[in-house]
């Protein structure tokens, strides 16, 4: 039987769209010859429609389109993922589905087992699981039929601790299954494709049959999918491999497996860009804008989001604001008009002085250019923010933050000032991978490679005189954060004192309220400063900060 894979990348909400979308599949699909089509998790609302499925008739549109995408099946079959109503008087309301169409109609549905609940996910919120799975019978196979997370029960892509006490393939091993289908929305995060690689072939060797995964592509607001759908002989080789971080539709013949290509991985720094370019360009064509403003100031992290929005829009549809200072140094502008020219990005320079001085005049301040305080730095930025904003209304365009996670677990930031904007491309990245990225664009000037970081808000200033070195930095937010580790353990593998781990970690719990109101951060790691952590603003840690603080 040839199954094939549709890596689509849907529309969350957007359901007729998705359909649309999901019929063009089905049509390449059947020109090629393939028996079966199988489709993401969720495919018809789009993942993870969230409180939309609280609308009841949001949940019927998409049971509509289920049955109008069924009366357009003939030969190929379909599977794709839907949301159904629980019609148990018991439980949740909602189920996760997965429904199989052929000759016109509906002929089975099956649904998700394990609901994660953690990090980013909160499915318990709207579904309620399966109690139990039995293969589907289609054209002499044993469909084992599993709906994301189902696949990962007992692997080493779950949290440490055990999450379910069963697995879904193994009951479906039990009951005969012969060829394992996947449909999934699995977000990414650094690293995550090539980890995910031999969980899977793992996987299909402990099945001893061959297994199909489909995964979404595409970003919807944070989370970033990368694709990456495989297929696998029952030894766990790979027979079929899409591509990462685009739709794509591949080919599996679960009678005559053959090895293929082996998927490329490439490396940290190109994953990171790709993904971040899509995070991009999908923020903005799914929230209906096309063009984007950003503020552009000589440093590493506005030349690596110029860089990243040039990519994923155009250049043309990116325009740089150059918004300097009596603080600016001649050199900081002419790097942004160097790069800006170089990307080819229309540009404009708008001197804040005046901006500035009439604000710390209202504030009563005599002579703003000494005892520069925080207030009067705090009040540059966002003189920059609220012209910034300006020029994102006037164009109809939406501004880009650009703040780089170190900074934001410091704090070292200002409300309504350089945190203004729709989307922070760059708030799940420490900055030594800020400079790993800009790497790879040979735009950017090589002094704005070599030069030490500043937000030149008084003179003489750099980040190392209220931070300790990125490197060190970068290494103790990622322990505290990502491995949610205590202080007095990250000190030690960050090379810090204990003191001023400690010090930093309350900086960074201190910061909670900014992080709050803080623009949309594309994620790309493990635990991002986002919905995934949920950490109290007001609140006394009377142990001292602790694990994720």
């Amino acid at each position: 039987m040839r199954t094939a894979v549709a890596q689509m990348n849907p529309v969350v909400g957007d359901v007729k769209g998705n359909v649309s979308m999901a019929l063009d599949f089905l049509s390449r699909a059947e020109t090629a010859g393939a028996d079966l089509v199988l489709f993401p998790e969720l495919a018809l609302t789009g993942y993870p429609p969230l409180d939309l499925l609280e609308r009841d008739e949001f949940v019927k549109e998409n049971l509509l389109a289920l049955s109008a995408l069924a009366g357009r099946t003939r030969r190929a079959a379909c599977l794709i993922g839907y949301a159904d109503f629980n019609p148990s008087a018991r439980g949740r309301r909602l189920r996760n589905g997965a429904a199989l169409l052929h000759g016109g109609k509906i002929a089975a549905r099956r649904f998700k087992s394990l609901l994660p609940t953690y990090d980013i996910f909160d499915e318990s919120r709207y579904f309620e699981p399966a109690a139990s799975n039995d293969p589907v019978v289609f054209r002499g196979r044993r469909l084992g039929v599993t709906v994301c997370e189902d696949i990962w029960a007992g692997t080493s892509l779950l949290p440490r601790r055990e999450l379910y006490g069963s697995s879904p393939l193994a009951a479906l091993k039990k009951k005969g299954a012969d060829l394992y289908l996947n449909l999934s929305a699995s977000p990414y995060y650094c690293g995550k494709p090539a980890e995910r690689l031999p969980v899977l072939a793992k996987v299909a060797r402990g099945l001893g049959r061959p297994l199909v995964y489909a995964n979404q592509c595409g970003a919807n607001d944070e989370l970033i999918f990368d694709g990456n759908s495989l297929a696998f002989d029952g030894a766990g080789r790979v027979a079929a491999a899409a591509r990462p971080f685009a739709e794509d539709l591949i080919l599996f013949d679960a009678d005559r497996p053959a090895p293929g290509a082996r998927p490329s991985m490439p490396g940290e720094a190109a994953e990171l860009r790709a993904a971040l370019k899509l995070g991009i360009s999908d923020y903005f064509r799914k929230t209906g804008f096309s063009r984007a403003v950003l503020g552009l100031s000589g440093g590493i992290d506005s030349a690596l989001v110029a860089c990243l929005a040039a990519d994923a829009l155009g250049p043309g549809n990116v325009t740089a604001l150059l918004m300097p200072s009596r603080f600016t140094e001649k050199r900081s502008v002419d790097d942004a008009l160097r790069l800006a020219r170089a990307l080819g990005l229309r540009h404009e320079t708008i001197a804040i002085d005046p901006v500035y001085r009439a604000l710390a005049a209202a504030l009563g301040r005599r002579d703003p250019y000494s005892g520069i305080d925080l207030t009067l730095q705090n009040l540059q930025s966002r003189a920059r923010g609220t012209i910034l904003m300006a020029r994102a209304n006037e164009n109809g365009a939406l501004a880009l933050a650009t703040g780089n996670k170190s900074e934001i677990a410091m704090g070292y930031c200002t409300l309504y000032g350089d945190t203004a904007g729709a989307l922070a491309p760059l708030a799940d990245l420490v900055k030594s991978r800020v400079y790993a990225i800009a790497a790879l664009y040979p735009e950017i000037p090589p002094s704005i490679m070599t030069r030490p970081p500043t937000a030149e808000l008084k003179p003489g200033q750099k980040d190392q005189d209220d931070l300790p070195p990125y490197d060190k930095l970068d290494r103790l937010v990622s322990l505290l954060v990502e491995k949610g580790l205590p202080p007095e353990k990250a000190a030690r593998r960050a090379s810090l004192p204990a003191g001023e781990a400690a010090r930093l970690a309350g900086k960074m719990a201190a910061s909670e309220y900014k992080r709050r109101q803080l623009a949309i951060g594309l994620k790309v790691t493990r635990k991002a400063f986002g919905q995934g952590r949920k950490m109290p603003v007001a609140k006394r840690l009377s142990a001292g900060p602790g694990p994720g603080c």
